[in-house]
């Protein structure tokens, strides 16, 4: 079996396209934040690996095609964005507003947390860009000399995590507006929130996407001048 995977091209992409399809079947069953197909495709493929032993540098190597897409359908997401532009230019210092206190919120509570437990400032430089898409994440702890295997997976959880509970939490807290609600699941889920957003309406998803490229703009700027501040 190992020496079948090692000699597939495609195992990996296979084999995650295929738990994803059966998540979403789950989900459509039973919905609920745990069977997010996101999060429950995660969980599915780990499964597997563990199942039949399969090394994890294994499956990425045959998995990594299906990476190569993760840039480009982050510029894809600019399409519902500009289907919204009359309301974006209608509410423009609001959004511009409330995307840059989710950031400093973002990557205040970071630094914060790391002085309070008495961790390494590279724990701050590698967690600062944790509610920032993958593609701009690895660039901003690239320039800050932070570990990117660590900030990848901060991201990639962070997704999944809030993909799974943005629904109910926009309840919860009766956030209605779905502009504000598009706004908080991009800035705080990026593009994984973003795939929940479009799932609740064209606005959320849209402003969601906007979120995206807003979030990781103002992170680039604002996350090295609070690690200079707090870690010199």
């Amino acid at each position: 079996m190992i020496d079948l995977i090692a000699n597939s091209s495609y195992f990996g992409a296979t084999i995650t396209i295929l738990m994803f399809m059966i998540a979403s079947f789950i989900n459509k069953k039973w919905q609920n934040p745990f069977t997010t197909p996101l999060f429950l495709a995660t969980f599915f493929v780990i499964a597997v690996l563990l199942s039949f032993n399969i090394p994890y540098a294994m499956y990425n190597a045959s998995a990594k095609y299906l990476t190569y897409f993760l840039v480009p359908v982050t510029v894809c997401f600019a399409v519902p964005m500009y289907r919204q532009l009359p309301l974006l230019k209608k509410h423009i210092f609001s959004i511009l507003f409330a995307m840059f206190i989710g950031v400093m919120a973002s990557v205040l509570s970071v630094c914060i947390i790391v002085i309070v437990l008495g961790l390494s400032d590279i724990i701050a430089r590698s967690l600062v860009s944790i509610s920032v898409t993958t593609a701009l994440a690895i660039g901003i702890t690239q320039k800050l000399g932070g570990m990117v295997s660590l900030t990848v997976s901060a991201v990639i959880i962070t997704g999944i995590l809030g993909a799974s509970v943005s629904d109910k939490l926009c309840k919860w807290a009766r956030i209605k507006n779905p502009i504000s609600r598009g706004l908080a699941i991009g800035n705080a889920a990026h593009a994984a929130g973003t795939v929940k957003a479009m799932e609740m309406g064209k606005i959320e998803g849209s402003f969601s996407s906007l979120a995206i490229v807003l979030s990781g703009l103002m992170t680039a700027v604002i996350a090295p001048i609070v690690i200079w501040f707090c870690f010199g």
